[in-house]
């Protein structure tokens, strides 16, 4: 097989069956939480066989720093005769600490492969949950939700329908075959998000328009704050809205203007002193395009004390 071919077949979105949801943030009165989507481990595993052969992959794990595993994913490459490895890490977690630490890590390098990376853009959706042990979990009547919005984004960002629990191409697009602009469809996303995420916190936004030492931002819409960042020549404050990792080295962040309007952002570095509920005066952002769509990168903020 071809390298292009290989890397394209490694990449292509897995199976709504192959997805597994995990609640990220929660509504004031926990009754709605932010569901995100997540490859398991196993699915990864299937993808490699199916793809390159079980004898054609191998992987290998070591301690690192005592908390955490790194792995590395090797394929062999017929046409170099030689095996490609590629490493990346992650800590142990709270539940089973090592097993979590393996398997995370595993997901991790597959994603360096490119597989199951598309999961990384896509945003969550708001869904009813319930109580889970220390934690909540989606209620089984909002999986049909979930299957039809996933099936909906893998088809606009790959320009393809994504397969049911069967197997078969997924009905939101029939054909398999429709085109589709990413840009657009990622756009088309983030205003549905926002509309809920809005629907879901207005006591929260409430809060946001009396601090205004926070948020004293202009009265503008968040498309027209993407279009104002592409400069560089505004600044604005915002309240965080939620925080959460974004690959190995970076985070993305809700941010919550002074009218209410949410936005998304990313910072390359890990700052720990970004919480949710933190305020940042004078951020700067532009637009930047990858192979998802466009995204606002941060390039600069100050910590209001």
């Amino acid at each position: 097989m071809r390298q292009e071919e290989l890397i394209k077949k490694l990449r292509e979105p897995f199976g709504v069956n192959e997805i597994e949801w995990k609640i990220q943030v929660t509504t004031q009165d926990k009754s709605r939480g932010m569901a995100v989507a997540y490859m398991d481990a196993r699915a990864v595993q299937k993808r490699l066989d199916e793809v390159v052969g079980p004898f054609n992959w191998k992987n290998i794990y070591s301690l690192w720093q005592d908390k955490s595993q790194i792995c590395g994913i090797s394929i062999f490459n017929e046409e170099r005769n030689e095996w490609v490895t590629k490493f990346d890490g992650a800590e142990n977690t709270d539940i089973e600490p090592i097993k979590g630490g393996l398997s995370d890590s595993f997901k991790r390098a597959a994603s360096a492969w490119g597989i199951g990376r598309y999961l990384y853009a896509l945003d969550g959706i708001w869904v009813e949950i319930e109580p889970k042990g220390k934690s909540f979990a989606t209620k089984q009547s909002q999986y049909g939700k979930l299957e039809k919005e996933y099936n909906a984004i893998v088809s606009k960002i790959f320009g393809v329908g994504s397969k049911d629990k069967s197997g078969n191409a997924s009905s939101n697009d029939p054909s398999g075959e429709r085109q589709a602009d990413p840009v657009k469809a990622k756009d088309e996303l983030n205003a549905k998000n926002e509309k809920a995420s809005s629907a879901v916190s207005g006591s929260e936004s409430k809060n946001a328009l009396n601090n205004k030492s926070c948020n004293e931002s202009d009265n503008i819409t968040n498309n027209e704050t993407s279009n104002a960042l592409i400069s560089e020549n505004h600044s604005f404050d915002y309240k965080v809205r939620s925080v959460k990792p974004s690959g190995k080295s970076s985070q993305v962040l809700e941010l919550l203007s002074g009218d209410g309007r949410v936005t998304k952002a990313y910072i390359k570095n890990l700052d720990q002193s970004i919480k949710t509920g933190a305020c940042l005066n004078g951020v700067r952002m532009e637009r930047k395009k990858s192979e998802y769509g466009e995204y606002n990168l941060i390039n600069a903020y100050q910590l209001a004390a």
